[in-house]
């Protein structure tokens, strides 16, 4: 019989973690709590009602509660696994949706996207947010996805057994993308709709965003270094070198010392070599990498 769980990171959430695990209860054989050092009770709440409950002794981030997840259900050999947050966002009702598109379509994973069909009243500030982010994500993992940053997720046995998380905080998103398009599994999107009420975000939406990107563009660049390292990096040594020209110029014909340029030169001409010399280290890691596995 195949083995359905329903995987939720939980973070002081003992207002919400009642509710969801008993609605989830009802789609999924298990359900594992991952309680990321709260300081509430939502470890205690989940396991009253019925949930297998995962403890880090501290708050490590949404990624670590993630990590942890994908390994309990790799050790449990589960056959679907569906990550749903465990504020309140998310609609356990929708649980069967995800699952059917997983099965139905013998795809990998499947996402629930607050995008497609405008289902969901997204604020203004999060959605441009959200859609930054997923613009840049897309670009980097060539997966035309319009929600990169759901947590509400479907995964089939093998997206579970070929996906192994690292990242610690929200960029674990992105990660599992990029891990995805590495490993060449396929993928799904379903419109889901999404609550905001109470206000569930527990950090700022700018910083929180911005870190998010950030973080996103590391894992972009580690996949294009050629782009993100080695194209600025020819033209920085290019402009140094320019600049190097002009010094040697005014120097030689004018007797003019140029000290602002000298500088420029030298700056602009080691930084472009770094640069270049990064993104050609990058570029074979990668492809040694993608060799191996």
């Amino acid at each position: 019989m195949a083995l359905k769980l329903a995987c939720i990171p939980a973070y002081n959430e003992e207002k919400t973690i009642s509710e969801i695990v008993k609605k989830c209860l009802n789609y999924v054989d298990k359900v594992l709590v991952c309680d990321d050092g709260s300081t509430d009770n939502t470890a205690k709440l989940a396991k009253e009602n019925g949930a297998q409950v995962i403890s880090h002794k501290k708050n490590q981030g949404y990624g670590a509660a993630i990590a942890s997840l994908f390994e309990s259900a790799q050790n449990q050999n589960a056959d679907i696994m569906v990550t749903i947050d465990g504020d309140g966002q998310h609609d356990p009702d929708q649980i069967p949706v995800l699952m059917d598109i997983l099965t139905q379509h013998n795809v990998d994973v499947v996402i629930g996207s607050r995008f497609l069909d405008n289902q969901t009243s997204t604020p203004r500030y999060r959605k441009h947010g959200i859609k930054i982010i997923t613009s840049a994500a897309n670009y980097g993992t060539n997966l035309p996805v319009s929600d990169a940053q759901s947590g509400f997720r479907a995964y089939s046995k093998n997206a579970i057994m070929s996906i192994h998380p690292t990242e610690q905080g929200m960029a674990v998103s992105t990660e599992i993308l990029l891990k995805i398009s590495n490993k060449g599994l396929s993928l799904a999107e379903v419109p889901i709709t999404v609550s905001y009420e109470g206000n569930t975000s527990k950090q700022h939406p700018v910083p929180h965003g911005i870190a998010v990107l950030v973080n996103t563009l590391k894992y972009i660049s580690v996949k294009h270094p050629i782009l993100f390292y080695g194209f600025p990096g020819i033209a920085l040594v290019i402009i140094g070198s320019i600049l190097g020209y002009q010094f040697l110029d005014a120097y030689l014909n004018r007797d003019l010392v140029l000290l602002g340029s000298l500088m420029a030169s030298i700056v602009l001409f080691l930084a472009g070599t770094i640069l270049c010399m990064t993104s050609v280290i990058l570029f074979t890691m990668a492809t040694l990498i993608r060799e191996r596995y």
